[in-house]
């Protein structure tokens, strides 16, 4: 019967990486990712606040 291959140990993640490095770009991920949900938030409170802002001043001519 034909067996799966499987993956050598050179094949797979790098075994040198520390719990360190993976925990610290696993931190690095989470704060670019929070920092893009961040901008997404703000641009659309700018956005909503304009849109509100422009319909004020459309509102008052």
């Amino acid at each position: 019967m034909n067996a799966i291959p499987r993956p050598t140990a050179s094949a797979a993640a790098p075994a040198t990486e520390s719990s360190e490095e993976r925990h610290a770009d696993r931190e690095r991920r989470l704060d670019e990712a929070a920092s893009i949900i961040a901008k997404t938030l703000l641009d659309m409170w700018r956005r909503e606040h304009r849109a509100r802002r422009e319909a004020a001043i459309g509102g008052a001519s």
